[in-house]
């Protein structure tokens, strides 16, 4: 019979003691861990911007975090929990969340998740006293732009934004502003009509850095300074993203439709979102499934169409086709990895448009209209689409018997288990451009090596290729400054057109 040894280490009679509801002296406990850094004074700044060596993303107008601590637990009070109150609206805030990628407890898998692109339709009611002028600032830029060869002009510095104007609008909206991949529409219509008179669309990688919701309220911010206040609110389009960092496409049979399962066919409640479809869902045999092959290899597949859509595919592909070298050094940081093509990545992005957003609604049948509402609800609509609408299974689907008995496969169960809380952000280490300068030197380069070989220069003298291009660079750069307002306008838009997301 086995005979237990009680060890005669200090410590350990002491944790026998203590479970023995006997008093014990910790003051000569030792400690294993290192007590945690002070980051109290590394917080979000009065700017919006936020601090690289802070660990979490901090809304602006968020107040203190609120920790108990380990007595309080003891004394029955609730678990280690952050409290984020509002120090300016009555109305919930956003959330703490960490600024890292969410990761799973699967060995060699690192999973990211956030929105990859978000647009807002707004109804804002303008201030008499800042509408005219706000207005008319837009006319009188957008007539200088036509009067240019430039595609755009810039026109406001305010709240973190650069915006430039394009020389023309939208099929709805008059005046097309763009900040980064961040675009600001208007027309001329009143706030209480049926089309809306502003729209929001916040690109990628402004979605990832620094986080959508950190640039919808400073958006709002801008809107207020020129006397908008907000009367109404909808979102139009969002795409939900989980990227697999670690999971080859190809290795976990996504191409094969008898492995897919699209029901989604009744009404239904899932963690508080209820579902009331106002259209019926086509059979599963009418869905779109669309296959992607790269150099004759599966890259990647849709399944949907229009205002619901589900896209599984390779993102290190997609980024390495592109050539979007902005987007490869962002991802590789969010990713954890030093080379965007390091690890594999699988990504599963749903797409739902206005349509669809508005046949969910919350336990007060309160549609999914603000951009609050959509971050409330993120979990439940993640579950409702990985659950209901689409499911892989890990054998060939017998649509004869009840489709719901089959097993998920092991790769859906990942996608099904993802963490949707919080805000979602991720602040970059390092600046990014929106174009690749090595790239535009090697154009320059090229062009310049032709016009000296127009000149019948000699190939070999190197020297007289470099004094002619000196030469004809500040001849003609000088010429340019001649205009000294239109030169500054041209380097401005392109100062701007340069930067790929708001600065973080």
């Amino acid at each position: 019979m086995y005979k237990s040894r009680h060890s005669k280490d200090p410590l350990s009679q002491k944790v026998r003691a203590a479970m023995r509801a006997k008093q014990v002296d910790t003051s000569n406990i030792p400690t294993f861990f290192t007590p945690p850094p002070d980051y109290s004074q590394e917080i979000a700044q009065e700017c919006g911007r936020w601090n690289y060596f802070y660990p979490f993303l901090l809304h602006q107008d968020a107040s203190a975090i609120q920790i108990h601590t380990a007595d309080e637990q003891r004394l029955g009070q609730r678990p280690l929990s952050w409290v984020l109150r509002s120090a300016q609206h009555s109305e919930p805030q956003a959330r703490l969340t960490s600024g890292l990628p969410v990761v799973q407890d699967s060995p060699g898998l690192r999973v990211s998740r956030g929105l990859d692109f978000l647009k807002v339709s707004l109804h804002v009611k303008w201030s008499p006293a800042y509408f005219g002028q706000f207005l008319g600032t837009l006319d009188q830029k957008k007539k200088q732009a036509q009067d240019t060869e430039l595609d755009c002009i810039p026109i406001f510095e305010e709240s973190g934004f650069d915006w430039n104007l394009s020389r023309s609008g939208t099929r709805l909206y008059t005046f097309r502003m763009t900040s980064g991949d961040i675009t600001l529409l208007f027309n001329r219509r009143p706030h209480n009509q049926k089309i809306p008179n502003c729209r929001v669309e916040i690109g990628s990688l402004s979605c990832w850095s620094p986080g959508f919701y950190a640039i919808y309220n400073r958006i709002k911010t801008f809107l207020s300074l020129y006397g908008g206040d907000i009367h109404k609110e909808q979102v139009s389009e969002v795409h939900l993203t989980a990227d697999f960092v670690g999971c080859d496409i190809k290795t976990v049979a996504l191409d094969n439709r008898e492995h897919w399962i699209a029901l989604a066919r009744n009404d239904g409640d899932f963690d508080g979102l209820k579902v009331h479809k106002k259209d019926a869902e086509p059979e599963p045999e009418e869905l779109a499934f669309d296959r992607r092959y790269t150099n004759r290899k599966f890259s990647g597949l849709n399944i949907g169409s229009g205002d619901l859509m589900l896209r599984v595919y390779d993102k290190v592909v997609e980024l390495k086709n592109t050539r979007a070298t902005h987007k490869q050094q962002i991802f590789s940081e969010i990713w954890g990895v030093k080379a965007y093509d390091e690890r594999p990545v699988t990504r599963v992005e749903y797409q739902i448009r206005r349509p669809k957003l508005r046949e969910f609604c919350n336990d007060e049948d309160e549609r999914i209209n603000t951009v609050f509402d959509l971050v409330n609800c993120l979990k439940s609509l993640w579950r409702y689409l990985t659950t209901e609408w689409t499911r892989h299974t890990e054998s060939p689907v017998n649509r004869n018997h009840n489709q719901s008995k089959s097993k998920v496969s092991e790769f859906w169960q990942k996608v099904q288990s993802v963490v949707w809380t919080g805000v979602f952000g991720y602040v970059r280490s390092h600046p990014v451009k929106h174009k690749d300068i090595d790239m535009l030197r090697k154009q320059a380069r090229g062009i310049l090596m032709s016009v000296c070989a127009s000149l019948e220069v000699e190939p070999d003298d190197i020297d007289k290729i470099v004094y002619l291009c000196k030469e004809m660079i500040e001849e003609d750069l000088h010429r340019f400054f001649e205009d000294e307002e239109a030169f500054v306008t041209k380097m401005t838009t392109k100062r701007n057109e340069f930067r790929a997301t708001l600065a973080g």
